[in-house]
């Protein structure tokens, strides 16, 4: 099921300042969702993702931890720097938001969103969860593609496509269990019944996996393929 309605983006830098006073200020409480933010810098390189033990899963974790895994790309001048960044989705969270900023230029593999530290863009996985536990959401060029969940390690289809106009524009996207959406314009995509899209149960038993990677500028496992153009990106547990 699709919807479509527009809504604007905020500059990230200020509304990660913000944010990041209002989750200081404010402890969660044990039942709830932790109010965690992560924000990147992809000009520099630099990443702000808060590490104290208000913040620490049960199994000492970190719910969002920058990792780097390979090279950047030189293919634009403002930004090349690439990250992965791995979300462990606490206890009492449904979901991640993720809102990524492009600059002038743009070029190549941009956001790669998936739940398998193997996902390698196109919906391609190379095995390294449970069958049916790699959904993807993949930004080459101007253009989105969102694959389904597999079958088997190499059973995957493409559940939607958008073009996008990204110069100078913020895309956001929003990842919970059997649901993803992204604006402007606001489309959502979920598969309840069919469960074919990302495995977020609120009460995960094992092999469940409720962790998430978020590459920018590149995809979450293959360093060939690469990207430049995002300069900015904020993510946070809802």
């Amino acid at each position: 099921m699709k919807r479509f309605h527009p809504q604007s983006a905020a500059p990230l830098v200020a509304l990660a300042a913000a944010l990041a006073l209002l989750v200081l200020a404010a402890p969660p409480a044990a039942a709830q969702c932790p109010a965690y933010l992560c924000y990147l810098d992809l000009v520099g390189g630099g990443a702000v993702c808060p590490k104290t033990s208000v913040y620490q899963n049960v199994d000492g974790s970190f719910p969002m931890q920058s990792v780097d895994f390979g090279t950047d790309s030189a293919a634009c001048a403002t930004s090349g720097k690439s990250k992965v960044v791995r979300v462990n989705l606490p206890d009492g969270c449904s979901g991640l938001t993720v809102i990524v900023e492009y600059g002038p230029e743009h070029d190549g593999h941009t956001v790669d969103i998936g739940d398998s530290v193997t996902d390698n863009g196109y919906g391609g996985d190379a095995g390294s969860l449970p069958a049916g536990q790699n959904a993807e959401v993949h930004v080459v060029q101007d253009q989105l593609l969102v694959f389904s969940a597999a079958d088997n390690p190499v059973d995957v289809d493409t559940l939607a496509t958008a073009n996008l106009a990204l110069e100078d524009s913020a895309i956001k996207f929003v990842i919970k269990d059997q649901f993803v959406s992204w604006s402007q314009p606001y489309t959502a995509l979920e598969t309840p019944d069919l469960e074919r899209l990302f495995f977020l149960p609120s009460n995960p038993v094992a092999p469940d996996n409720r962790t998430v990677y978020v590459a920018l500028n590149r995809v979450v496992a293959d360093t060939s393929r690469l990207g430049c153009g995002v300069r900015h990106a904020l993510m946070f547990t809802q």
